[in-house]
Order: structure tokens, then C-alpha cells, then sequence
């Protein structure tokens, strides 16, 4: 059932594997090639044919170096390879072995014994390179697979059913061993998936309030603290709002402490729909107190915010039985912007001092540094 629901993440990681895979048996093909070309100096010691033979390594070490060319770096781009890109590589790599393989037969007499071994290294080095994916890894080996089975048929056997029998058992025994080895693989990335979403999962309830679902003091605290840094380096006001409910507890004691959190719930929504820039944050700081952040900020802007709450406030018509002020919920608010040389803890004492005036001066308004409405 998880291998369902993790799909598209399996089949990125399967295809960043064959990838790496083919880096890798391009690696090996290099090395291959080396070893073959050196020792075609010891099949005969006829010029021409030493030359002949060379010439058909010419597609292959072209192949090679464009495969080279295009992870320059080590795997610098790996990541931006597509998969048409990857798969037309392959291709070329793979018919630039066949066509040396032919070609080495061709030219081979009975002196040229390796090439069957060639053949079958070359069936294990691209069934591990490309084991993620079965039906990649068929195409890729069964050319060398057919030229093995085929080439000693021709060459040593007068019956066929040495080279079916290679044949099949080469297939089944990597077959068998690709599920197993790809079953490993599978399992090991969905256990990296649900560890990366436990990780995403812990990181989000460190940082957003349970209740409300909008960021926590501790999340906050941090974004301010940036936020006063970037202020200092921009120039840029910042200001900051402080709301607390009017008279919540005698709210909980009324309606209970249920409908005391879908109250605020829907003040967290409110505040909110408030604040429009992406910037702009909105916390849960404690209790029934919430916390604003307004980067780029002036004070008069930061006014004009806590106008836009009180009024969105009243709208939403949250009914308040024990209310001293009104027959529905009101907040208090304490407006301050952020002054050269203070820390965040002044920045909200600050705040939290202009919200108690404006609870002391009967509540459902706001207070700023210069005024009290």
C-alpha cells in the first residue's frame, strides 16, 4: 500500500540511481576499453590489423567522452540530466559496445577468446547500474546476454543447448537477484520518505500552535528577532500589535472551555485575514493573547491594522454573554514600532505595557506609542 502512495517519490529516487549508474558504468567502460585496447597489441602482430582494430573503439571512446563531457565536475549536473537525456546516452553506450563487440568478433580469429568474457562483464556491469528499474535493466543487458549466448554457439559449441541453457540461467539468476536487491532499495527510500516527513512533521509542531494552527510564541521570537536585523541592515520600520481578548475567562466559565477555543480559532482566522503580505506574521503568544509582526511597517501603518482587526472583529459577531463592553467578543490591542537599539524583549515589554493601557482604558480599542483610541 506504501509503495502506492509513495510512487512519484520511488520513481525520482529510482531514476537519480540509474543515473548514477550510468555515471558509473560509463567509468567502467572506460576502464574496459583501456584493457581491451591494450591487449589487441598481443592478438597479432600485423600493423594493419592492430589498426583496424583500434578504429573500432573510436564510437565507443567518443560515446565515453560525451558521457564524461555532460557530468563535468562530478555529478555537478546530474541533477538537471532529463530522463530523455539519460535514456539516449544509455542507448548510445550500449550500441557503441555492441557494435565493438561485432566488430571484434568480425575481425577475431582463433586467437581472440576474451571477447565472450567481454560480452558477459558487460552483462553485469549494466545490470547493476540499472537494477532500480526491470525493464530498463532488460534492455540493457539482453544485447550483451544474446551476443554471449550467440557468440560462443558460433564459435565452440556444436549443440545449442550450452549457450540456451548460459542463456537462460545468466537471465533467471539476474532477474532473481534485481527483485531482491530493488525490494532493498525500495523499502530503504520509503523508509527515508517517512523519516523526512516525521522530520517535517516535528519541525511543523515546534513552530505552530496545536489550537489555532498559526506559528507559537517560540516561532515568534525568532522571526522577530530576524526581523529586527533586517530592519537594521534596510533601514525599514518595523512595528509590532499585541491582542489579547477582552474577557475571556468569564467566557469560558459561560460558554466553556470548548467553545473557548473555537473562539479562538476564529480570532487566529481574523487576525489573519488582517495581514496581507507574506511577511507579515501572525502568533498564538500565550492564552488568549496574540502577537503581530509588520516588517516594512510604520507606526501609523501598524494603526491602520489594528483599525482593520477591531472592525473585523465586530463583524464576525463571535456572542459574548459576559462581556462588559459589548454583547459580542472585542479585543484589546498595544501598538509599538521598533526603535534603533532595541532588543526584542524591550520591543514587546513595550508593546505588552501599551495593551494594559488600553485594557485599563475600558477595553475593545488599541493604544500606540502616541495615541489611545
Amino acid at each position: 500500500m506504501k509503495s502506492h502512495q509513495y510512487q512519484a517519490q520511488l520513481q525520482s529516487e529510482a531514476f537519480t540511481i540509474i543515473k548514477s549508474g550510468i555515471l558509473w558504468a560509463t567509468y567502467v567502460s572506460w576502464v574496459l576499453a583501456f584493457v581491451v585496447l591494450i591487449n589487441t597489441y598481443y592478438v597479432d602482430s600485423d600493423d594493419f590489423k592492430i589498426v583496424t582494430l583500434h578504429a573500432k573503439f573510436v564510437p565507443l571512446l567518443i560515446t565515453i567522452g560525451l558521457g564524461l563531457g555532460l557530468v563535468r565536475g562530478k555529478i555537478r549536473a546530474l541533477s538537471q540530466i532529463s530522463v530523455k537525456q539519460a535514456y539516449s546516452y544509455l542507448i548510445m553506450l550500449i550500441a557503441s559496445w555492441c557494435y565493438l563487440l561485432i566488430s571484434l568478433a568480425s575481425l577475431a580469429e582463433q586467437n581472440m577468446h576474451g571477447i565472450e568474457s567481454l560480452a558477459d562483464i558487460l552483462v553485469l556491469v549494466f545490470a547493476l547500474a540499472l537494477f532500480p528499474n526491470r525493464n530498463v535493466m532488460l534492455l540493457g543487458i539482453l544485447p550483451f546476454l544474446v551476443f554471449s549466448s550467440a557468440y560462443h554457439a558460433l564459435e565452440y559449441s556444436t549443440v545449442l543447448i550450452y549457450p540456451i541453457t548460459k542463456f537462460l540461467c545468466f537471465l533467471g539468476i539476474i532477474l532473481s537477484g534485481q527483485k531482491i536487491i530493488s525490494g532493498w532499495f525500495f523499502m530503504a527510500v520509503m523508509r527515508s520518505i517517512e523519516k523526512k516527513k516525521l522530520l517535517e512533521q516535528f519541525k511543523r509542531l515546534a513552530l505552530i500552535d496545536g489550537l489555532t494552527n498559526i506559528s507559537n510564541r517560540r516561532h515568534f521570537d525568532d522571526v522577530l528577532s530576524q526581523e529586527i536585523k533586517a530592519s537594521l541592515r534596510s533601514e525599514q520600520p518595523l512595528s509590532v500589535i499585541m491582542v489579547d481578548v477582552d474577557f475571556f475567562k468569564p467566557l469560558n466559565d459561560t460558554l466553556g472551555h470548548q467553545m473557548g477555543d473555537k473562539y479562538l480559532k476564529k480570532v487566529a482566522s481574523v487576525l489573519n485575514s488582517a495581514v496581507e503580505r507574506p511577511r507579515d506574521l501572525v502568533a498564538r503568544y500565550g492564552g488568549e493573547e496574540f502577537v503581530i509582526a509588520l516588517p516594512d511597517t510604520d507606526l501609523g501603518g501598524a494603526i491602520r491594522v489594528a483599525e482593520k482587526i477591531k472592525q473585523a472583529i465586530s463583524d464576525a459577531e463571535l456572542h459574548h454573554p459576559s462581556s462588559k463592553v459589548s454583547g459580542y467578543v472585542t479585543v484589546s490591542q498595544g501598538v509599538a514600532q521598533w526603535q534603533e537599539g532595541m532588543v526584542p524583549a524591550q520591543l514587546l515589554g513595550m508593546t505588552d505595557k501599551l495593551l494594559y493601557q488600553a485594557k485599563s482604558s475600558g477595553r475593545d480599542c488599541y493604544c500606540s506609542e502616541h495615541q489611545a483610541l
